[in-house]
């Protein structure tokens, strides 16, 4: 009696997280109990189990992973494809990769965290890129998010898309501009069997699009790019970034989105980078100036009939039509407890690779000269950068470690609800320490935001109870 994993399914372990069953084509991860994981390693088409002394334990998880579709039996031996085999990685997992293929871009956006007009990072030679692919898959990578600049503007964007599948990783999301979105770009996709959802920038309508892109045309660019992916059935998301001049197109700017079909509507702060304080023209907003604004939208949002189905509003709090109010801040337990939390719990599970090839915990931190720090993978090796390197010292950081070296933090009032704040934040405005103050969350926590948003939250979640 022989039984083989299910041809969608593939063991993998890695450093920390050793029995994992990884469903294919979503490359989705199931955490095993180690008598599952036993009986799916006998599994392999090959194990003749009448033979195998297997205790009721083994037996029970046999049963179980077959009625939830995990295996089959089969009368006779049939081998698993290569890949489905168990695999171990010698590098902790993470999640997704987060990679800009490029820093050269053909819009002359007012923000960049690159000064990507000017390619300052530029990109890595075709051969580089494939051998920084193979490396990734060797890792155990399971999916890739790819970004720029504007990556559809590389001219082996598709050599890079087949090395990637090759490999059988996912490639969940492509974050674009939309001008070279066309139906070629999707006709290739859907050809080798691919839908990823294209995460669109939109700035506004009113023409303040146009103004922070600094290409005329770019907004119906952008509009006419997720009309199309909406009409092809691609999932699509929309990027604004608010400030001071495009306040008041936000109604018009959701209501644009809604007409064509976005679902979910991201808005974001305006990042003060070098390039955006010189270009700004006087629309930057502090961060508690961006909260004071956005506010009010809480509650707009359910008096003008949830036009969206999704509104993240960064740093407060997510509108949904079908769920109530949820706030997105960060806020720890408020007891020395959270003393062992990691710094950041985003980058447990992901990491950004530059166009250089730099492995950074996130993207905001290519604004920083102090990125440097970190290593390019060129030259330790990804495994290596993901198992022993500055960047894991990072990773691994512990809110106690910034308190232990930050004496302003560690004498805060708000310490334990506040964690430190973001590192980005702190790298990449003041002073520009790693382990110096997110000068934002001194202001949110010290002028009482974050009641103001639980108040406001709410106010909305009984509208939300109201309007069901």
């Amino acid at each position: 009696m022989y039984y083989r994993l299910n041809p969608n399914y593939a063991l993998r372990g890695w450093k920390g997280m050793n029995w994992v069953l990884v469903r294919r084509p979503e490359n989705e991860t199931l955490l095993l109990s180690r008598p599952m994981f036993q009986a799916l390693i006998l599994c392999d088409g090959q194990t003749d189990l009448s033979e195998v002394q297997l205790g009721p334990q083994l037996w029970s998880a046999l049963g179980q992973c077959q009625a939830e579709g995990y295996i089959c039996p089969c009368e006779t031996a049939s081998p698993l494809e290569a890949s489905q085999y168990y695999q171990y990685y010698e590098n902790r997992f993470v999640r997704r990769v987060f990679w800009s293929i490029t820093g050269r871009c053909n819009f002359l956006c007012r923000h960049c965290y690159m000064d990507a007009p000017d390619g300052r990072l530029g990109e890595l030679s075709t051969e580089e890129a494939l051998r920084l692919i193979d490396e990734i898959a060797a890792c155990g990578i399971l999916r890739l998010d790819l970004t720029g600049g504007e990556p559809l503007i590389r001219r082996d964007f598709w050599q890079l898309v087949d090395r990637i599948l090759s490999h059988k990783m996912v490639i969940g999301q492509i974050y674009s501009n939309g001008w070279l979105l066309n139906e070629s770009v999707l006709d290739e996709l859907e050809r080798r069997n691919l839908r990823p959802e294209f995460s669109i920038s939109f700035d506004g309508a009113q023409g303040w699009h146009d103004w922070m892109r600094g290409v005329p045309g770019a907004e119906q660019a952008a509009l006419r790019a997720m009309a199309l992916c909406r009409q092809r059935g691609f999932p699509v998301s929309a990027s604004m970034c608010i400030h001071r001049g495009n306040l008041s197109a936000l109604p018009a700017t959701i209501q644009a989105l809604g007409e064509i079909g976005v679902e979910d509507l991201s808005i974001a702060n305006v990042d003060e980078t070098e390039l955006w304080l010189r270009h700004s023209e006087g629309n930057s907003l502090s961060w508690t100036e961006y909260i004071d604004a956005m506010l009010p939208y809480i509650d707009w949002y359910y008096q003008a009939g949830r036009p969206i189905p999704q509104l993240e509003i960064g740093g407060i709090v997510r509108l949904q039509q079908d769920q109530p109010a949820q706030p997105i801040f960060r806020c720890y337990c408020g007891t020395e407890s959270c003393l062992d939390n990691y710094l950041c719990g985003a980058v447990r599970w992901s990491c950004y690779i530059t166009p250089e090839g730099r492995l950074l915990p996130c993207m905001p931190m290519t604004a920083s000269p102090r990125q440097e720090v970190f290593p390019k993978v060129q030259e330790i090796g990804l495994r290596q950068g993901l198992s022993d390197s500055y960047y894991m010292q990072f990773v691994d950081s512990r809110i106690k470690d910034l308190l232990a070296v930050n004496s302003e933090c560690a004498a805060c009032e708000y310490r334990y609800h506040c964690g430190g704040g973001c590192r980005a934040i702190a790298l990449t405005t003041g002073s520009q320490d790693l382990m110096g103050c997110d000068r934002q969350m001194c202001a949110f926590w010290k002028q009482g935001y974050a009641d103001r948003i639980n108040a406001a939250i709410q106010t909305a979640r009984e509208k939300y109870e109201t309007q069901k």
